[in-house]
């Protein structure tokens, strides 16, 4: 069984935002794999939407989904 990360080869990546992200990251994917599906859906996604996601999103997740108190 393989798994994702043999499917990446890394190229040349972007600067990275404030929050260390790197959405525009040229990467190669497998052809009709999900993560080829997944990255075409984020560059399709205007660069002034991704900087309106918080910069502490992933960490309160839960927060943002669902008001739940936000960890420090």
């Amino acid at each position: 069984m393989r798994i994702a990360s043999n499917h990446r080869r890394h190229a040349v990546a972007s600067p990275t935002r404030k929050n260390a992200a790197t959405p525009r990251d040229a990467v190669d994917f497998a052809a009709g794999s999900l993560e080829s599906k997944l990255a075409a859906i984020g560059k399709a996604v205007p660069a002034r939407e991704w900087e309106r996601i918080p910069i502490d999103y992933f960490a309160n997740l839960d927060h943002y989904l669902h008001h739940s108190p936000k960890r420090k």
